[in-house]
């Protein structure tokens, strides 16, 4: 009786050990990957697949789409005004429209660098908030 109870002991204490261990290496791989996702920076931008994605210049990438309709809605509301003429119905004033045209234009070319900014910012409270633990808990990670 004795014996199958310290059989028991014994398979219990190998697998709490074993357990233990894995528990263990996954909680400190766990932080090194949820410390990458969390604290990215502007990295993330130079990214081959983001670069082709959303284009770098007006000439590649979801850039040159939405500038493409950019110009077909100038296009179409050129056309819709040149109409109105011959069918007397009402059209959004010319200077509205083009100071529309410019601000989303100049919004549309200029998000590449806005997000990189967005990232900037997030980055560096990120780090604040790490600096902060890090010096309440004694505890030093390696940034970046």
């Amino acid at each position: 009786m004795e014996n199958t109870s310290e059989i028991t002991n014994n398979i219990i204490n190998t697998i709490n050990t074993i357990f233990g261990n894995l528990f263990s290496s996954v909680d400190s791989s766990l932080y090194e990957i949820l410390d990458d996702l969390v604290f990215i920076n502007n990295n993330v931008l130079k990214d081959k697949y983001f670069s082709n994605i959303f284009g770098i210049s007006t000439n590649n990438g979801i850039l040159l789409i939405a500038n493409s309709l950019l110009v077909g809605f100038v296009l179409y509301y050129s056309a819709r005004l040149m109409l109105s003429n011959f069918t007397y119905q009402r059209t959004e004033n010319p200077a509205q429209f083009v100071v529309k045209c410019i601000i989303f234009g100049i919004c549309m070319n200029s998000s590449f660098f806005i997000i990189e900014q967005i990232i900037n910012l997030n980055f560096n409270v990120c780090s604040l908030i790490r600096s902060l633990g890090e010096d309440m808990f004694r505890k030093k990670h390696l940034l970046f």
